[in-house]
């Protein structure tokens, strides 16, 4: 799922040219999702929710979670600011305004708000964070 067709169209494309299990594409926004409750048992979610503002992205995860089946299993992955002072200043000045301001310390909470038992979770190398959630209810 995905607010933007070009990008969409652009999965379709190299779906195509993939061997791979049958995947399909929908164009929608994290925080509404048009899709039935408790309709599939996994979620992942890589490198977007920094994309939304703070204030969406709570909406974002309970949606999430409504859409899981009870037992579902949730995968999110993030950017992280590196730790070493010269990978962060390589991060500010290469662009990385967005991955800066990404407070991945926060997602173990958010995640729990939303209604998820949090499980494993931790740094991915180089500059990544991972959570992996269950909806127990």
């Amino acid at each position: 799922m995905d607010p933007s067709p070009p990008v969409l169209d652009y999965a379709r494309r190299k779906k195509q040219r993939a061997d791979s299990a049958p995947c399909t594409y929908q164009e929608g926004i994290a925080e509404s999702l048009d899709l039935p409750d408790a309709a599939f048992d996994t979620v992942v979610t890589s490198l977007m929710l920094h994309h939304l503002p703070e204030e969406l992205r709570p909406a974002a995860l309970r949606e999430m979670h409504r859409v899981l089946r009870p037992g579902g299993r949730l995968l999110v992955v993030e950017f992280r600011l590196p730790k070493s002072a010269l990978g962060r200043r390589l991060v500010h000045g290469g662009g990385g305004h967005a991955m800066a301001h990404n407070r991945v310390d926060l997602l173990d909470g958010l995640i729990a708000g939303a209604g998820f038992e949090v499980g494993e979770h931790g740094d991915v190398r180089p500059w990544l964070y991972n959570v992996q959630a269950t909806r127990t209810r």
